[in-house]
């Protein structure tokens, strides 16, 4: 119960300490691609200026008559350039002329461009080129110059910037997978230590219960040998002194079983209590508890039908403890009885399984559980009824009896 608690605590911190190192990391990488970027178009905004002050500084210098127009065109000065910039030029006559760079691939690319007059976008395209068995990115664009100064096609070498981006991006996965791991170790640690006080909690209820069942059963025993005792002389009594007599047996004997189921629960849930399968005949278990339940059934005006195997070829048996498995079956009958309308019917069917094992089946035609009560019908100390008080002896030994089938090889549990 406790470490399936402690997964569910470990589950809910491990996923919030990832969502939060998760959104970190994302906002921390999505910040430097941005920043990165904007750098480029920067760069790439500053090349575009830098071609149209040259042209306005050649404009310039005709206006002046320091520099002929044919001799302007002929002869462009790229100083102006970095290495990492390159620019193709197409001035209004047609004729291009491309600045001297090392990116020979790109050169030529933009060359075909400007051959083709094919645009680009002034905001910048990504575009990729292998040269030398390295792939090459740039940032291109066109740029139309004022003052019918032609088109010009720029690209800028980002691959510098691309590979930080990869190698951050691949720091950033392996930082994230290592914090991931020390965050579920972590909420692992916590779920720990959030179960102590539980646990405290748990165990001292359980010590109570123990205690509380051992110290009942005293005063409860010496109470029900003197009820026994005035049952030896209850002909002298009056009619209605020896019905109140007759109700506190009653009532005393439900108290006896109830502190004794208290006490078995008190028990398995410490693990005190040593359960020791055996090879059980669930056939012959369901006919007895048949037999015993039906005055109940006969009394109350239900019909109580069993159905068994006809041909019975030793494969009944299961392994389970039989005190158990008959407990459980009286309890889910006396609840079958006591549900259904009189004139009603209780069937219990005991049918070979497909996996070689055994089906035991109770059904009846009695009020039923909603739907949406089906998932907690094992909850301890539930009621369907919430007007109806009391812990319920039944729901102790149930509770007690099919958590322990459940951790032998003799159940599976289904309700409809």
């Amino acid at each position: 119960m406790f470490n399936r608690t402690r997964k569910q605590l470990t589950i809910f911190f491990g996923s919030i300490l990832s969502v939060v190192i998760i959104l970190i990391t994302a906002f921390f990488y999505l910040i430097l691609q941005e920043t990165l970027h904007h750098n480029e178009f920067q760069k790439l905004e500053d090349l575009q200026k830098k071609m149209s002050q040259q042209w306005e500084h050649r404009l310039q210098e005709q206006q002046e008559k320091k520099r002929p127009m044919e001799h302007e065109t002929k002869n462009i000065e790229w100083i102006f350039l970095l290495s990492d910039e390159l620019v193709v030029w197409r001035n209004p006559d047609g004729r291009t002329q491309a600045s001297p760079s090392r990116y020979t691939e790109m050169s030529d690319q933009l060359l075909h461009w400007a051959q083709q007059n094919e645009m680009k976008s002034e905001q910048g395209e990504r575009f990729y080129v292998e040269a030398g068995g390295e792939r090459q990115t740039f940032l291109v664009s066109s740029h139309i110059l004022h003052d019918a100064g032609g088109v010009c096609w720029m690209a800028i070498d980002i691959t510098s910037n691309a590979k930080l981006l990869d190698t951050i991006r691949l720091i950033l996965l392996v930082s994230t997978f290592v914090l991931l791991t020390i965050a579920i170790w972590l909420a692992y640690v916590f779920a720990g230590k959030a179960m102590v006080p539980i646990k405290k909690s748990y165990y001292r209820q359980i010590e109570f219960t123990t205690n509380a069942s051992h110290e009942l059963r005293t005063p409860l025993s010496v109470i029900h040998s003197s009820v026994e005792l005035l049952e030896e002389s209850k002909d002298t009594l009056p009619e209605f002194e020896q019905h109140i007599l007759h109700n506190l047996k009653d009532e005393v004997q439900r108290m006896i079983r109830l502190v004794e189921s208290l006490l078995t629960l008190a028990r398995s849930d410490s693990k005190s209590l040593q359960v020791k399968s055996e090879h059980v005949d669930i056939v012959q278990i369901t006919h007895q508890v048949f037999l015993s339940m039906q005055p109940l059934a006969l009394k109350k005006g239900v019909h109580l039908q069993l159905e068994t195997p006809k041909n019975d070829l030793g494969s009944s048996f299961i392994v389970g403890h039989a005190d158990q498995v008959k407990q459980l079956l009286y309890i889910l009958l006396d609840n079958a009885i006591k549900y259904t309308p009189p004139g009603g019917k209780v069937t219990i069917a005991c049918e070979p399984s497909h996996n070689a094992g055994m089906k035991l089946q109770i059904a009846d035609t009695g009020i039923g559980i909603p739907k949406e009560e089906l998932e907690r019908i094992f909850e301890r100390f539930y009621r369907v009824d919430k007007a109806r008080s009391g812990i319920g002896r039944g729901r102790i030994r149930a509770f007690y009896c099919s958590r322990h089938l459940k951790q032998s090889r003799c159940s599976h549990s289904r309700y409809e």
